[in-house]
């Protein structure tokens, strides 16, 4: 499997965020979908919440998470913001939300 999503190269994504936290939380999510092979699932979410959601698949997920220490910080609500935005990225394009 391609750990970089549609040939990203992570040297210069989210390059375009400031906050340099809010770079890694991306960062650390990007890594962690693509490392439990998620996109797919992420594309075709439907569920209305990222916070109270026991599924399988946000379990391994946030898991995944936890290997990377930069997720100590989150809160529920920012967990399911980037999370949010992964699933944009998975539905829309990163190209796209990069221009968003």
């Amino acid at each position: 499997m391609d750990p970089t999503y549609y040939g990203l190269n992570e040297q210069n994504l989210f390059d375009f965020v400031s906050n340099r936290q809010d770079k890694e939380f991306l960062l650390s999510a990007h890594r962690a979908i693509s490392s439990c092979e998620l996109w797919d699932w992420l594309r075709n979410n439907e569920t209305n919440s990222f916070m109270f959601n026991n599924s399988p698949e946000l379990t391994r997920l946030h898991k995944e998470m936890e290997k990377d220490e930069i997720n100590g910080y989150h809160s529920g609500t920012s967990f399911a913001l980037v999370l949010r935005q992964m699933e944009f990225i998975a539905k829309k394009s990163y190209e796209y939300y990069s221009k968003v």
